[in-house]
């Protein structure tokens, strides 16, 4: 019995010598594309963000237009067509116009752009609308994707999908979080039409040296949802979100716990752009315990940068 405990402890012990640490992004840099205020360019209701990790490109939802994403990123001289990797938050469309125009655009610069598009479980979903009749417009989206030699890629589950890069896939409703139009219907894999709460929800994490960094398209599934399960998956401070959260409509008592919650959670920079609305940005400043330049609304051409914290012109500073 000695040997056999011994022997699994030498194992054991063999095993942790040769684990590999996780992975860390020791630069990154976030720069937004589309939301509605603008320091630089078109804005909209909608977004979308650049993402810079060490040599890594991708982009994070393509915006409420067509062109917006495509016209902002040339007046802030960066060019996408370098880019091959491309999440989409969710189905709303606010989100994922721009797919198809600028695969078929930036594919004509590099074949390679955009060539590879990341989604959960959810996203081709049939949704209703208001008069009864069925939408299948992302399903014909991924065909017409396909077309154009475009890889769609599912997510059901976290997923580390570049070393120090993650995606949550769809995330657990821990908390009430009701962070979605409560009328809308979609049809779920057993044909039934139930609720549309985005299932397909999910959020980008990236793994830096100073702690987790959260991306939200609009964070249907609830802000303090996405950085609970996070933390669970990745044992770590998230110390910076960025995007949309959908807070515009929730109660003061509400974005006084979420703001407590995001303490809790290591939070130093927080930039709410898109449907978080403005009022909300400034409670949770307040009531997080955050400084001014650190906590802010978002605008088209903010960027935020490891190591400095958010750069942004004047009106939103």
């Amino acid at each position: 019995m000695k040997k056999i405990s011994l022997l699994l402890s030498c194992l054991l012990t063999l095993c942790l010598l040769n684990a590999q640490p996780p992975h860390v992004v020791k630069h990154l840099k976030i720069t937004v594309l589309s939301t509605m205020l603008a320091n630089a360019g078109l804005g909209e209701w909608g977004f979308s963000a650049l993402v810079e990790a060490d040599g890594t490109r991708i982009l994070f939802d393509t915006g409420s237009h067509d062109s917006t994403v495509l016209k902002n990123s040339r007046n802030l001289k960066l060019d996408l067509s370098t880019v091959p990797t491309l999440i989409l938050s969710h189905n709303h469309d606010d989100h994922t116009t721009g797919w198809l125009t600028l695969r078929k655009y930036l594919q004509s610069v590099q074949s390679n752009s955009l060539q590879v598009t990341h989604v959960a479980p959810g996203f081709l979903a049939t949704r209703m609308n208001a008069d009864g009749t069925e939408d299948h417009h992302r399903y014909q989206d991924s065909i017409a994707y396909a077309a154009m030699k475009g890889t769609l890629v599912s997510h059901d589950h976290f997923t580390e999908i570049f070393p120090g890069i993650y995606l949550t896939g769809p995330v657990p409703r821990r908390y009430p979080e009701t962070n979605y139009n409560t009328r809308g219907r979609y049809k779920n894999n057993a044909g039934e039409i139930v609720e549309d709460n985005i299932p397909e929800d999910m959020s980008l994490v990236i793994r830096t040296e100073e702690g987790l960094v959260l991306l939200s398209g609009c964070g249907h599934s609830g802000i303090i949802n996405n950085t609970s399960y996070i933390q669970a998956q990745l044992h770590q401070p998230i110390y910076t979100a960025i995007g949309g959260f959908h807070l515009f409509n929730t109660p003061d008592d509400k974005i006084q716990w979420t703001a407590k919650e995001l303490k809790a959670a290591g939070i130093k920079y927080f930039m709410g752009a898109h449907c978080t609305g403005i009022e909300p940005v400034y409670q949770i400043r307040e009531w997080a315990g955050l400084k001014r330049g650190d906590c802010r609304v978002g605008a088209v051409g903010d960027v935020f940068e490891t190591g400095k914290g958010f750069i942004a012109a004047a009106l939103a500073r």
